[in-house]
C-alpha cells in the first residue's frame, strides 16, 4: 500500500474529530501503546499537552473512554487499510500476505506492557477489540479464500472450515494471555501462523507464489 494511499485513508478516519480530541488521542496512543496506560493519569495528559482539565474530560469522561477511543481509531485505520486490499486486482496469496503484513504492523505497536495492562485492567475494552477483530478477519478472509478457490491457488477444502482454522488461530495466537508469556515477538507470532496455515491450505500453484515473499 502506497505512502499516499495510507495518508488518505488516515484523513478520512480523522477529518471528522475535533483538533484537540485528535491531539489526546494521538499522544494518549503513542504512551498507552509503548508504556501501557495503567500508570499514567489524566492529569498527566493533561499537563503534558497543555490542555485544561475540562477540556480532555469533555472529550473523554474517563481514562477508559480514553482508552478505548484510542484502540477504536487505531481498529478502524486497520479495517480502512484491509478493505482496499481486499479490493485490488492482486490474486489471493498477494491479499493474504499484504493483510498479514498490515497486521503484523498494527500487532508491533503493542508493548508487553500495554498487552498486560489490558489483560489486568480493561479486559473488558480486549474483548470488544477481539469481537471486533473476528468479525473483520472471518468477513475479509473469506473473501480471499473464494478468490483464492476460484484461482487453484487454494486448495478446495470446505471454505468454512478454512476460515474458521485461521481465524480461530489468530485469535489465540495473538491475544494478551499468549504473547505475554511467548518467548518470540509478536511479529513472529503472526508470521509463523500464516506461513504455517498457508503451506497448509496452499496448491503448489499457490506454494510458488508464496516462495516469492520472505515471508
Amino acid at each position: 500500500m502506497s505512502k499516499m494511499l495510507t495518508e488518505t485513508l488516515n484523513l478520512e478516519i480523522t477529518q471528522n474529530i475535533p483538533n484537540d480530541k485528535l491531539k489526546v488521542l494521538k499522544y494518549s496512543q503513542d504512551r498507552f501503546f509503548s508504556e501501557g496506560f495503567h500508570k499514567i493519569t489524566m492529569d498527566e495528559i493533561s499537563k503534558e499537552l497543555g490542555m485544561s482539565k475540562s477540556t480532555l474530560y469533555k472529550y473523554f469522561p474517563s481514562k477508559f473512554d480514553l482508552l478505548e477511543e484510542t484502540i477504536t481509531l487505531l481498529v478502524n485505520s486497520v479495517k480502512n487499510k484491509i478493505t482496499i486490499l481486499i479490493n485490488n486486482n492482486e490474486n489471493a496469496v498477494e491479499k493474504f500476505i499484504e493483510v498479514i503484513s498490515t497486521l503484523t504492523a498494527t500487532i508491533t505497536k503493542f508493548s508487553d506492557k500495554f498487552m498486560s495492562d489490558l489483560q489486568h485492567h480493561a479486559p473488558q475494552i480486549w474483548q470488544k477489540v477481539d469481537e471486533t477483530r473476528k468479525l473483520l478477519l472471518y468477513k475479509n478472509i473469506s473473501l480471499i479464500i473464494l478468490q483464492g478457490q476460484q484461482e487453484k491457488l487454494i486448495k478446495e477444502y470446505p471454505p468454512e472450515l478454512i476460515i474458521t482454522l485461521i481465524t480461530g488461530a489468530i485469535r489465540q495466537v495473538v491475544n494478551p494471555n499468549f504473547l505475554i508469556s511467548a518467548k518470540f515477538s509478536y511479529n513472529d507470532a503472526v508470521h509463523y501462523s500464516f506461513k504455517i496455515l498457508l503451506n497448509g491450505i496452499l496448491t503448489d500453484k499457490g506454494k510458488v507464489i508464496l516462495k516469492k515473499f520472505k515471508l
